[in-house]
């Protein structure tokens, strides 16, 4: 009984974190976003479900634009969707976790590739704009949100600048999964300055068109972030 009446506050907190729609836009991708943010930003814990009546009234809407953007949700991989009740956060198995990175491994390691072949000086100094900035995020748990978003914006651009839209997408989307695991990382004792280390000794090999060490050094730097999840 205990637990339930947890669980319902729980539900309770999150519904009150929700502000209204404005229908100026598609109300399913609305509350797709909202309900995302939740997710990334640790409001929205493991194991907790989110009810569809609730969330549907705190955003003004119908129940089915909410279980539309749950429908993808689920196809993403964030949630579960559970008959009847609403939809509970997807925990994150070690076999999960390890499929993750092994993509990252693949995909990262291309980019970085092609990176070095056609890197420019402005995009290098872009990525270091971008370094700077994550070393100035605020440190613990309440800047968490700011440091995520940069630490996504570096791995991200690299993408882009190599050209490559596609892995692009992907790895946005494989960047979500990432960020509901994240915070263990981050919590890992010194984690952050070996990060920002570590993105330093990418944009290294990368200024000097260094292939090799550039796959060398994204590969460390994934199998460095894989362990510290393991605690």
């Amino acid at each position: 009984m205990a637990r339930n009446m947890s669980q319902v506050k729980l539900t309770e907190d999150l519904a009150n974190s929700i502000v209204s729609l404005e229908r100026a836009s598609s109300l399913k991708e609305q509350a797709y976003q909202q309900i995302k943010t939740l997710l990334l930003t640790g409001k929205l814990p493991n194991g907790t479900v989110a009810s569809v009546p609730l969330i549907a009234k705190r955003l003004g809407i119908s129940r089915t634009p909410v279980r539309e953007a749950f429908l993808d949700l689920e196809k993403e991989g964030l949630i579960k969707i559970l008959p009847k009740k609403g939809a509970v956060t997807n925990p994150t198995s070690p076999e999960r976790k390890r499929e993750i990175f092994l993509i990252r491994q693949a995909l990262e390691g291309i980019v970085v590739t092609k990176l070095a072949d056609s890197i420019t000086e402005t995009q290098i100094a872009a990525l270091k704009s971008i370094l700077e900035r994550h070393k100035k995020t605020p440190r613990g748990e309440v800047g968490w949100d700011e440091f995520s978003r940069v630490d996504r914006e570096f791995h991200i651009t690299m993408a882009s600048f190599a050209g490559f839209e596609k892995i692009r997408d992907i790895l946005v989307n494989i960047r979500d999964l990432m960020e509901m695991i994240g915070r263990e990382a981050l919590s890992s004792h010194g984690r952050r300055e070996k990060i920002f280390k570590e993105h330093e000794n990418i944009l290294m090999a990368l200024e000097r068109k260094n292939k090799r060490a550039a796959r060398k050094a994204i590969r460390f730097h994934l199998a460095e972030t894989e362990r510290s999840l393991k605690g």
